[in-house]
């Protein structure tokens, strides 16, 4: 008997919002050394797009970083989790959430430039600079399920989604519109938004982790800054 896994998939993603296609952790566990940290104040309405960290998009505290332009990859990086370790075994893990682009140490291979708080946990203030870090990639503690925005100035032509919330990255928005029977792969901005064109009706959006899952959401129509629960996280074995 032949299966038709596409239809399947489809009888499923009617049912789920979240489609696992592994369990295993998308992460290295290998620190990478030689990293370095300053910090900053002005910390809300970063280049990532939260807006303000407390606020309905951002991650609900300040425990964030900057990072430096070599880390931030033109936002890809954007919501992602590091753990950040110093020589007397002290660490703190941190939301990137802006972008450090300073001449200087911004321009580092992997800066950090936290908020005062995460700062203090690996040195005093005073320092003004610590060397000699290590860190690695780790899955967000968040609360709740990915979300979705549709930027202000949304309208039944043109939208960007901006997707947070999640417990791993994000690799790739897609968008199916309606009439079409195909996803078509959106382009990441370097302020973390996933524009795309649209037309009348409803349409889908596939949300796909760097490990590999699928969240999928229809969305009936175009609401400038409206924001959508997805129904689903994304998991690790981290």
């Amino acid at each position: 008997m032949r299966i038709n896994f596409k239809l399947i998939l489809l009888i499923l993603t009617s049912f789920y919002g979240l489609i696992k296609s592994q369990s295993t952790c998308p992460y290295s566990k290998t620190s990478i050394n030689g990293a370095s940290a300053t910090f900053y104040t002005s910390m809300d309405n970063g280049n990532c797009g939260y807006g303000l960290l407390t606020g309905p998009t951002g991650p609900g505290n300040y425990m964030i970083a900057a990072l430096g332009t070599k880390l931030y990859q033109n936002g890809a990086q954007c919501g992602q989790c590091f753990k950040i370790s110093n020589s007397k075994n002290a660490s703190v893990t941190v939301m990137a959430t802006d972008s450090c682009n300073d001449a200087g140490y911004c321009q580092r291979d992997n800066h950090f430039d936290l908020s005062p708080t995460a700062f203090s946990i690996l040195g005093p203030q005073s320092q003004g600079v610590l060397n000699g870090l290590s860190y690695v990639k780790v899955p967000c503690k968040v609360s709740g399920n990915v979300k979705v925005m549709m930027k202000d100035g949304s309208n039944a032509y043109w939208t960007s989604f901006l997707v947070f919330n999640s417990a791993i990255d994000v690799k790739q928005v897609s968008i199916k519109l309606n009439g079409s029977s195909q996803f078509v792969s959106l382009t990441q901005t370097t302020y973390n938004y996933w524009p795309s064109s649209v037309s009348a009706g409803s349409f889908q959006v596939k949300i796909e982790s760097i490990g590999g899952e699928f969240i999928y959401l229809t969305i009936p129509s175009v609401v400038s800054s409206k924001i959508y629960d997805t129904g689903s996280q994304f998991t690790s074995s981290c």
